[in-house]
């Protein structure tokens, strides 16, 4: 058996405008012009070519302001702003052997999870203002547009996961 899982990457959501229209419209916001023609991404997120400690993943130059105090009539989400796919792959095999008499039987079932062992599976990039110039420390990099917050690996959320390593499992059941 197997259960494999091929989507595209999570929408990710437009950049806030830094207009200040929500200081006047409480609860209001808007979102900065998409640049025509200029690529979204810096390097390609599925490349697996990513430094997340040296490079950020989004180009900020695909986005513009909006001037100050005009309402944006652009999508939060846009179906070619996308982050990393995530494949998932699990398989497995199992056999029945009947032992001694017929109400008797031994099962083996062998499982594999990430059986391909795909590539590292990345944080999602922040989106928040396109504005912010890459930040280092030490020689890495902590923060900025299109920062991809390579260091929470222990996170649980889906939008914050590592792939588990290549693991397999072996189940004997007796059955009589």
């Amino acid at each position: 058996g197997s259960v494999l899982q091929y989507t595209s990457g999570q929408l990710l959501q437009a950049p806030g405008s830094n207009n200040s229209i929500g200081t006047y419209f409480p609860g209001q916001g808007t979102r900065q012009f998409r640049v025509a023609g200029v690529p979204l991404y810096l390097k390609d997120p599925n490349c697996g070519c990513l430094d997340p400690t040296k490079e950020v993943a989004l180009n900020p130059a695909a986005w513009v302001d909006q001037p100050a105090g005009v309402f944006g009539n652009f999508a939060n989400y846009y179906s070619d702003f996308r982050a990393q796919r995530r494949p998932s792959e699990s398989m497995s095999f199992g056999k029945r052997f009947p032992v001694w008499r017929e109400k008797m039987a031994l099962s083996l079932r062998l499982e594999f999870f990430n059986v391909f062992n795909r590539m590292v599976s990345l944080p999602n990039p922040s989106t928040a203002n396109p504005g912010t110039a890459p930040t280092f420390q030490n020689g890495v990099l902590t923060g900025g547009f299109g920062y991809v917050a390579f260091n929470q690996i222990a996170s649980n959320s889906q939008a914050n996961t590592y792939p588990a390593p290549r693991t397999g499992q072996m189940v004997f059941r007796f059955e009589f």
